[in-house]
């Protein structure tokens, strides 16, 4: 089998023949990546296949043939190797949670196209059109990367999926330089994987309750529940290995959270409004102890986190801060929305309101601070 740009497609079902690669890849200063895996019913994804290219060939690595993953990860860890992904997001979540451990150093196509202004979430398919003129199908989307064996279609989709990348990332890099923002897209692809890296974090578990809507409407005793509560679904979640949602609902904890008795029982569960009210059979003794004997060290509630609607004024301000970064996008020939999204902007003002300056923090600090504060703090003054 061959993939679309004619280069040789190898199926890797042997440790030996993975370890060989891996050492071979060592010499490598680039390498493609992609994985196929399926994420319907539970919390951690499933790896089914794992895809690399070095422009000899396109691997595709069967990760049920493989039980020893050390020479591999051990390319991650290696400083002169970089791997070349599309939209990291997704696959550096997916080897974190499988691996323990993703690349020191990426290139993602999706971003260096975002920076060069040819589009935010622009596909594979479409940057690979765009730029090269080649063609590729996508009708293994929604396919099951599980089974076996896996069909020709769905080999040669996968192989597809890398073929490309290394001649993209050439193409792209060159006008990254031109262009003169090979620095801040560096420094973007290095967030990503930091992000990649947090999310097995056990410490920001503890502030997922302030992603609850309407959060901030709760007093400081009901949103010490909620957090209980939503430190509790991260557990369990991952303790069960199923959706957060499968767990229990967001709506629902905020139900539970809200109810105004002091002691919590499996009655007062009962006369709640739930949405799904599986949760009670599944977990109501389990909440009504943990509300009632909370879990120790969650640490106190900010509620300089939350959510909160913003005032008049800070409305004003906010539309006022979208139009400096329209306009600024627009000069530098870069998308908006990865300049800084509504939701950055609005993540700034709420700070601001609460600590009276404008503090340039998470993903607003760095190459997006060094754009934006000159535009937009004088909006402040």
């Amino acid at each position: 089998m061959l993939t679309a740009d004619g280069s040789q497609i190898c199926l890797v079902e042997s440790q030996q023949e993975f370890e060989a690669l891996c050492t071979a890849w060592s010499a490598r200063d680039c390498l493609a990546i992609d994985t196929e895996f399926i994420r319907t019913n539970t919390f951690y994804p499933k790896i089914g296949l794992l895809q690399l290219n070095d422009t000899t060939a396109s691997y595709l690595i069967d990760p049920h043939c493989i039980s020893n993953w050390v020479k591999f990860t051990a390319l991650f860890n290696n400083e002169a190797t970089e791997f070349c992904v599309h939209s990291c997001s997704e696959d550096l979540n997916l080897l974190q949670t499988s691996l323990a451990t993703v690349p020191n150093k990426i290139f993602d196509s999706q971003l260096a196209a975002a920076f060069l202004g040819l589009g935010f979430s622009l596909s594979y398919q479409a940057l690979v059109k765009l730029l090269l003129g080649q063609d590729i199908p996508k009708d293994e989307t929604r396919s099951d990367w599980l089974k076996r064996p896996l069909s020709s279609t769905q080999l040669e989709y996968a192989a597809n999926d890398v073929c490309y990348l290394l001649t993209l990332r050439d193409a792209l890099l060159e006008q990254l330089q031109s262009k003169n923002v090979f620095a801040w897209f560096e420094e973007e692809c290095a967030l990503q994987i930091k992000i990649a890296t947090e999310y097995e974090n056990q410490a920001s578990w503890r502030n997922t309750y302030t992603t609850i809507s309407n959060a901030w409407k709760l007093d400081d005793e009901k949103l010490e529940r909620l957090q209980q509560l939503c430190f509790w679904r991260e557990l369990k979640a991952r303790e069960r290995n199923k959706p957060r949602n499968w767990i229990a609902k967001d709506s629902d904890l905020f139900s539970v959270a809200n109810q105004n008795e002091s002691e919590l029982s499996t009655e007062s569960l009962e006369n709640l409004s739930l949405s799904d009210r599986r949760i009670i059979a599944r977990y109501g003794a389990e909440i009504v102890e943990l509300i009632n004997s909370p879990l120790p060290d969650q640490g106190v509630v900010d509620r300089t986190l939350l959510n909160f609607p913003l005032r008049p004024p800070l409305r004003k301000k906010l539309k006022s801060c979208q139009a400096v970064v329209a306009v600024l996008a627009e000069k530098l020939s870069m998308a908006p929305g990865l300049l800084a999204r509504k939701r950055l902007l609005q993540d700034l003002l709420r700070d601001y309101e609460n600590h009276g300056e404008l503090r340039w923090q998470g993903e607003l600090a760095g190459w997006r601070r060094e754009l934006l504060e000159p535009e937009i703090k004088p909006l402040f003054s």
